[in-house]
């Protein structure tokens, strides 16, 4: 099994959830549950997740993300992706997601 190590942290209405470890077919229902109750429990108007200590992201944990990013769109929440290493952010490039999701800057994440 893939490690995966999720945490969360929570200021003014943002919550940054920063991910470590790989995100894939075997660690995406952690990520989903984990994600899943902070929005129900908290209600952000903003979620950012932290990719920067990603290692390997596949078709898995992108289905994952465009999810979540479903889920903020009906719910009306902003969400912002800190982008990963190039071999996890090539992932985002090669489905062209990387013009349809919001990216930023860590400095720029928890910003309006």
């Amino acid at each position: 099994m893939n490690p995966i190590v999720l945490d969360a942290s929570f200021d003014d209405g943002t919550v940054r959830v920063r991910f470590e470890g790989e995100l894939d077919l075997t660690t995406v229902p952690n990520a989903e549950e984990f994600v899943s109750n902070i929005e129900r429990e908290h209600a952000p108007d903003m979620l950012v997740l932290d990719l920067r200590d990603l290692r390997f992201l596949d078709s898995s944990g992108l289905r994952f993300i465009l999810t979540v990013d479903s889920r903020a769109r009906k719910e009306g929440r902003r969400l912002r992706i800190v982008p990963g290493p190039e071999a996890v952010h090539r992932v985002f490039r090669i489905a062209l997601l990387d013009k349809r999701l919001e990216f930023v800057e860590e400095k720029e994440a928890d910003g309006a």
